[in-house]
């Protein structure tokens, strides 16, 4: 087979490529970073590059779609855009009682009249009758002690001995709660001690370059060669660079570390523990395992301290995970004797409603529309992305960093859709009206942004961009909109119903997420996304699942609280529902 010369700039990789190879399949080879939102399936257009020839004459390519067929120099180069990454979120106080502790303890030493063993002395030490611990550390345990002249810290969680140091380490005991979003990871390092947060770090999730959502990252895993392991290594790799990250900016190292908590969705959970997600996306949408799990750190190869431990918070269904669990713990949803609604907007929308007597969840489908994904100028909430917009006697926007816009996100595309509903430029089932169809007096002052694009109207939100070309919104990003909002509201509906309860029952809504965060709640309900009955009763709690992976890292019981929770919520599954393709239908309308 026919090899090619590959350079890649600005990394400055020279390889040696197979013909017919993809450039997707060549910047995976080679390490190099680059999003493929919708998994390379070429339905996205957004992993545009440049191909550069030999007159230096330019064009532009997808890389998911082009194929190596000769020498080749490919520019990947696109301005560095910094993401909005949502790290706040609603807060509690929280007596810090961890599940790994640390107990320093000064044995009496052996004598010919005391000649307990070395593991009954220091498990009576402890207060054990009946403790447990390793091989491993019994093999270590002799010169341990007799090295500190039997004055030890044992690392415990509940009867078991994990590990022994010597001397007084108590004082330093640290633990990690990570939130792995599908599109962000963020970690918050604590204090196990005291409870307070030290830092938190954040970044992209790596796994972005196969796919944009959970369902492209599924496909990934069960068609391509070692796509598991991949997904997997990236999330893994991720993780402990964020952690040498967190320990270096106060101070500490990584081995100063003795316990995670992770909370993601369903797929993200199975990912993590490289637990294959396929059946998660195939009916009836079943997970692996639903319940806690506790794993040694060293198995899954996170770099924290040897003896250290990760805890899994458990999932609810298939696509209700462990996030829902931290978010629903945070926010007390067990605790409350009001009707409550508490929704995290993304890819799928998961909900849930109920008080401390009953608690529902569902999971709607709802597309990457609210993330930007398949909308014509779309992208993330990132620099450059158009992140609110009023249209009203003046026209006004705004752009996250302040520069010229590149796209818009998001939370800029809900207010410009419940905008021109408002002026009368969409109808009600979701038409972009042409100029001269237009009678609304306010909407008749837009009449010159929209234009033609491709043979269907468009309204332009600004010509003078930071990429050159006009930034604005199409019929078919309505259309993704009003399927990503229509199932968000036939899930509430379909919520409400099995609860037998009514909108004006519903005493507070709370939107967890970055979306959620950063919405307009007047835009949310002018949509129809959230009943216009509630738009006063909205509360943004931000990123509720990493505050609740929080909780249950400081504090034992609010971790068995969590387990409590998942199996106290009850999953409806909307596709066995009857009643849901109709209610959906009808919620498409604005």
């Amino acid at each position: 087979m026919n090899k090619y010369k590959v350079k890649i700039i600005p990394e400055n990789i020279e390889v040696q490529v197979e013909e017919n190879k993809t450039l997707m399949e060549v910047f995976a080879e080679n390490g190099i970073e680059f999003d493929f939102p919708c998994g390379g399936v070429g339905k996205c257009k957004k992993c545009k590059v440049k191909i550069i020839g030999k007159d230096g004459a330019e064009e532009e390519v997808l890389a998911c779609s082009t194929k190596v067929k000769g020498d080749l120099i490919v520019d990947t180069s696109k301005k560095e855009q910094k993401h909005l990454i949502l790290i706040e979120g609603v807060s509690r106080q929280i007596k810090a009682n961890p599940s790994i502790k640390k107990v320093y303890v000064e044995l009496p030493n052996p004598t010919l009249e005391d000649h307990r063993s070395d593991w009954t002395r220091l498990k009576e030490s402890l207060g054990y009758k009946d403790g447990r611990t390793s091989l491993g550390l019994l093999q270590e345990l002799p010169k341990k002690l007799r090295g500190s002249n039997f004055k030890i810290t044992a690392v415990v969680v509940g009867d078991e001995v994990l590990g022994v140091e010597s001397g007084d380490t108590s004082d330093k005991l640290l633990g990690m709660a990570v939130d792995i979003g599908t599109t962000t990871i963020v970690g918050y390092l604590m204090d196990l001690n005291t409870g307070q947060e030290l830092t938190h770090v954040s970044s992209l999730n790596p796994q972005t370059k196969y796919g944009a959502d959970v369902v492209t990252r599924i496909t990934f895993a069960s068609h391509e060669k070692d796509g598991l392991l991949k997904l997997h290594e990236e999330v893994i790799n991720e993780i402990n660079d964020l952690i040498v990250k967190a320990t270096k900016q106060v101070g500490y190292k990584p081995e100063d570390i003795y316990a995670l908590t992770i909370v993601g969705n369903t797929t993200m959970h199975h990912l993590f523990l490289k637990i294959h997600p396929e059946y998660v996306a195939k009916a009836p949408y079943v997970p692996v395992v639903k319940e806690p799990v506790i794993v040694d750190a060293k198995e899954l190869k996170i770099t924290i301290n040897e003896v250290g431990k990760v805890f899994v918070l458990p999932n609810i269904a298939g696509f209700v995970g462990a996030d829902t669990v931290g978010a629903a713990l945070a926010a007390e949803m067990d605790r409350g004797d009001k009707l409550r609604l508490l929704i995290d907007i993304g890819t799928n929308g998961e909900i849930v409603l109920g008080t401390a007597e009953r608690l529902l969840a569902c999971s709607t489908a709802a597309g990457p529309a609210f993330e930007g994904a398949r909308i014509t100028c779309g992208m993330r909430g990132a620099e450059g992305a158009i992140d609110h917009v009023y249209l009203g006697e003046e026209y006004k926007y705004t752009v996250i960093g302040g520069d010229l816009p590149r796209g818009i996100c998001g939370s800029g595309l809900l207010d410009v859709i419940a905008g021109l509903l408002e002026v009368g430029i969409i109808d009600r089932n979701g038409k972009l009206l042409p100029p001269d169809q237009i009678t609304n007096e306010l909407g008749k002052k837009y009449r010159d942004r929209i234009v033609q694009q491709d043979g269907s109207w468009s309204f332009v939100l600004e010509e003078n961009t930071a990429t050159g070309q006009p930034v604005y919104i199409t019929q078919k990003d309505i259309r993704e909109l009003q399927l990503a909002k229509g199932a968000i509201a036939a899930g509430i509906e379909i919520l409400l119903e099995a609860y037998g309860a009514k909108v004006e029952d519903i005493s507070e809504v709370l939107l967890a997420g970055a979306f959620g965060n950063y919405l307009t709640p007047r835009s949310a309900c002018k949509i129809g996304l959230i009943p216009p009955e509630l738009e006063s009763k909205i509360k943004g709690i931000g990123n509720a699942a990493g505050v609740g992976a929080k909780i249950a890292l400081l504090s034992a019981e609010e971790y068995q609280r969590a387990v409590e929770l998942s199996q106290q919520i009850q999953y409806i599954e909307l596709c066995a529902v009857k009643e849901f393709p109709e209610v959906f239908a009808k919620k498409l309308k604005f």
